[in-house]
């Protein structure tokens, strides 16, 4: 059936029978707004299809199980996940845009009845969890779709792509290989055809996107994979390179909870500071990361990249005096 709601009408007609409330077509019609021929052809497609033990109690005019034990298909997932599944799900909503985000809105109360048919206590599993994101670069709902869709179809993607580092917006058909959402933001790993060379694209600086019709062939996995967790934050280059910082111990309790990346080092020292060593490949990010720290922190290694964060301390500190 490809109505929105027979998920919902399943579970609630589940619920009604397990709690001896005996429904039926008209009940299950009245609560969903619906002809009393569609609910009774729901009724006939749970029995039917999903081998569900209805029978029909004349006298009580209405539905029950004649196997107790009967559960529905979803309902047979454990209760951890059911939740797993409704964190993910608002994981996904919350940072996604246009109309992945509404359909996966429409999930939303289907698996709320479910959860709160299933769980203990009185809260709505709907409203239970949120997620929140800092410095969001928006994505245009078409950008989105048409991204999806090159990625998933494994076809060519045309856009019109601004860069940060400057003021020209130039124009690629790339390869589109992987997606990934970082604190809230959308990016695409892509072959790049004007570069001859792999690229991450912000969806958010994405215009004039089209999907081609020409398919390409996938390029090896480990190509592309080093964009996403070889070294700290998103955006990569070819080096890599170590930075040690030493952090204040005021500063080093909030530090110390904090995963960077997952091949950092830490060192404790005697009176509190803490020393903090990633592997970066983009200075301008982890200078980023660095100067939102303030005077709590001074970098160690290597000296090029503490020389930069020093002008650019400097830099400010004129900025201020005026």
């Amino acid at each position: 059936m490809g109505d929105q709601l027979f998920l919902e009408r399943f579970i609630w007609f589940d619920q009604k029978v397990r709690s001896s409330r005996w429904p039926n077509a008209g009940s299950l019609a009245a609560r969903f707004e619906t002809s009393v021929k569609t609910a009774q052809r729901s009724i006939s497609y749970f029995r039917d299809r999903l081998h569900a033990p209805l029978e029909y109690d004349q006298s009580r005019k209405g539905y029950y199980y004649t196997d107790p034990a009967f559960q529905l298909p979803v309902a047979r997932l454990s209760q951890a996940e059911l939740l797993a599944l409704l964190i993910s799900r608002k994981l996904i909503t919350e940072a996604s845009a246009g109309t992945l985000g509404d359909e996966l809105g429409n999930i939303s109360s289907r698996l709320g009845m479910l959860l709160a048919a299933r769980l203990p206590g009185r809260a709505n599993p709907e409203e239970a969890f949120s997620f929140r994101w800092k410095g969001i670069n928006p994505t245009d709902p078409v950008v989105f779709q048409n991204v999806t869709t090159a990625l998933l179809q494994g076809t060519l993607l045309s856009f019109c792509y601004y860069s940060p580092t400057s003021s020209a917006c130039t124009m690629r058909t790339v390869e589109p290989h992987h997606m990934v959402n970082y604190l809230g933001t959308w990016h695409l790993i892509a072959f790049c055809r004007l570069r001859n060379d792999w690229r991450d694209f912000v969806l958010g600086r994405i215009t004039l996107c089209t999907v081609g019709h020409d398919s390409f062939d996938l390029r090896p996995h480990d190509q592309w994979q080093p964009f996403l967790a070889n070294t700290f934050g998103i955006f990569q280059n070819r080096k890599s390179f170590n930075v040690k910082l030493k952090f204040s111990p005021e500063r080093s309790r909030w530090v110390r909870s904090e995963l960077w990346h997952e091949g950092q080092t830490e060192e404790l020292l005697e009176d509190g500071s803490l020393i903090l060593t990633i592997p970066a490949s983009h200075e301008v990010e982890i200078m980023m990361e660095i100067l939102k720290h303030g005077s709590h922190v001074e970098v160690l290694e290597p000296e090029w990249l503490r020389g930069k964060v020093a002008d650019e301390i400097a830099a400010a500190n004129c900025r201020y005096k005026h």
